[in-house]
């Protein structure tokens, strides 16, 4: 992970996706300072976490279109194409690797938490079960999403480019497919950004009297762990397709 050969712009969008996620994280840090658990709000955490792709994802969508507005106007072939490829997965990458760093203060944040938990704590309240519960699913669910549709998108502009790829049957077709799903990729990646600055908010204001059971402090555990997994996973496809798409640009061929 280096900002060698990244272009000025690219380097903004980085910074942008990264620091909504950093700084709705360090907002409830500083909230965890005056609360007697940390538990209840581990949930932000990890929905502050999601935050970087999915802006990431936003950014990586307009780069794209942008890579594909220059080469309608100035020309150029795969290597071209592989290389405005390369640029738009950068704020994905900053972003995953993000993203990494803080599910893992978060795993520390857990299993600290749940280690000096009381072990006689009883009560926990219903109501604050269900919407923790409810934003770890949503935190989830809105980078699966956001990444599984940029990632269908890349890899069917890989197989239209790429002269040993699958056979298209209509590239009049899959080029509408494919605008139609940037669009779609651009504006999820959007609505999921707005969407989960709504967990981050409502972890922050929600202070239950009681903490969470002790159970409950495992299943926050675990999916801390489980974020942080697949956070690493998502850096490295990430980390393999901006190697893949910079092997293309200088050499002219995609390997697959």
């Amino acid at each position: 992970m280096s900002l060698h050969g990244v272009p000025p712009q690219v380097i903004a969008y980085i910074i942008v996706s990264v620091l909504p996620a950093l700084i709705a994280f360090s907002l409830l840090i500083a909230i965890a300072r005056i609360r007697t658990s940390h538990l209840w709000l581990v949930p932000g955490w990890l929905a502050a976490a999601a935050l970087a792709p999915a802006v990431a994802t936003f950014f990586a969508v307009r780069l794209l279109i942008s890579a594909f507005s220059a080469l309608a106007t100035s020309g150029g072939g795969l290597s071209v194409v592989c290389a405005g490829m390369w640029e738009a997965l950068q704020p994905a990458l900053f972003a995953a690797y993000a993203a990494c760093a803080l599910t893992l203060i978060t795993v520390v944040i857990s299993v600290r938490a749940v280690v000096n938990a009381d072990s006689e704590s009883e009560g926990t309240s219903r109501s604050a079960t269900v919407t923790a519960i409810s934003v770890l699913l949503f935190a989830f669910a809105t980078v699966a999403v956001d990444t599984q549709l940029f990632r269908n998108v890349s890899g069917t502009i890989v197989d239209i480019i790429d002269p040993n790829g699958p056979k298209v049957l209509s590239i009049a077709q899959t080029s509408q497919w494919i605008s139609s799903h940037l669009i779609l990729t651009a504006a999820m990646g959007v609505a999921t950004s707005m969407a989960l600055i709504a967990p981050v908010v409502i972890t922050a204001v929600m202070n239950p009297k009681s903490e969470p059971s002790k159970q409950l402090g495992l299943i926050f555990t675990f999916a801390s762990v489980l974020a942080f997994i697949g956070s690493i996973v998502l850096a490295i496809s990430t980390q393999a397709w901006c190697e893949r798409m910079s092997h293309a640009a200088m050499t002219g061929q995609i390997v697959r």
